[in-house]
């Protein structure tokens, strides 16, 4: 059996198991029922590791494809051996944008994107790994409400938020 001819639950099963930069480049444009299903998958979007050329593509991809964005639901960023991707994505996207994003893991950010933070959605989760700077400078300006994980690099002002978190990672 051609693997084209199987069924959309097999497949989605598949794609479970592959990265989705690799499924969008490996299936997208392939036929138009592969163009179509890939939009439709739900996915974590880790940018962490990943070359530049790659990282450009794909954005470049999203931003013509707004139905793609609306599948993000956990997205990684780096600053850690990239020139700047937390920085080129922000300057790309708003963070609003993803509106199905409920987790966002960011690393070595600058504190020129922390403002950049304040129009975000309310996540559920957040990771931070950075020591450039006080956590009190992120909390100012990050929803709080809705927000169950936190992921930080130290602690130095968290008691007063500490009630509304259910996970806390030092």
């Amino acid at each position: 059996m051609k693997f084209e001819l199987l069924p959309n639950e097999i497949l989605f099963l598949c794609f479970q198991y592959l990265n989705i930069l690799d499924i969008f480049y490996s299936f997208d444009q392939l036929n138009n029922r592969f163009s179509k299903l890939i939009r439709t998958i739900r996915f974590q979007l880790n940018f962490e590791n990943v070359q530049k050329t790659i990282f450009d593509k794909f954005c470049r991809k999203m931003k013509l494809n707004l139905e793609i964005q609306k599948q993000i639901y956990s997205l990684k960023l780096s600053n850690e051996d990239t020139c700047g991707q937390i920085d080129a994505f922000l300057s790309i996207f708003s963070l609003n944008e993803f509106s199905s994003l409920q987790s966002l893991t960011l690393s070595e950010i600058e504190k020129e994107n922390i403002e950049k933070l304040k129009i975000i959605l309310p996540l559920t989760s957040f990771h931070m790994i950075c020591d450039k700077f006080q956590d009190n400078e992120i909390f100012d300006v990050l929803p709080m409400f809705n927000l169950r994980t936190l992921s930080i690099s130290s602690l130095h002002s968290i008691e007063k938020r500490i009630n509304v978190l259910q996970i806390l990672q030092i």
